[in-house]
């Protein structure tokens, strides 16, 4: 995934945004990951205390953003290294910033 993050519909994008993500988390040194959204990288990063992070979609429109997490949660939740407590509703989206997916990485 060479242009991250993406942009555009969801349904546009969201198998690039799956092949980058199946094959990031598989790495080895990869032990845990978490799937969230932001509209402030640097205080999610802050805030899952990860080795890294890697910001997956953008979007001005929350909704889209909203789309694009569901759908890799649904996909990733049963990944054994996948670290998503279902209830945590943490990371809020605004309508009134750029939105973010994301995915925080421990090594």
């Amino acid at each position: 995934m060479s242009n991250i993050p993406l942009k555009g519909w969801p349904s546009d994008v969201i198998k690039t945004i799956f092949g980058w993500l199946f094959n990031t988390i598989d790495e080895q040194e990869i032990v845990a990951f978490y799937i969230g959204r932001t509209n402030d990288i640097t205080s999610a990063k802050k805030r899952c205390g990860c080795d890294e992070i890697f910001t997956l979609y953008e979007t001005d429109n929350a909704d889209n953003a909203i789309d694009v997490e569901d759908a890799l949660i649904k996909i990733f939740s049963t990944h054994p290294k996948c670290d998503n407590d279902f209830e945590d509703d943490e990371d809020k989206v605004s309508d009134e910033y750029l939105n973010y997916v994301y995915v925080a990485v421990w090594y």
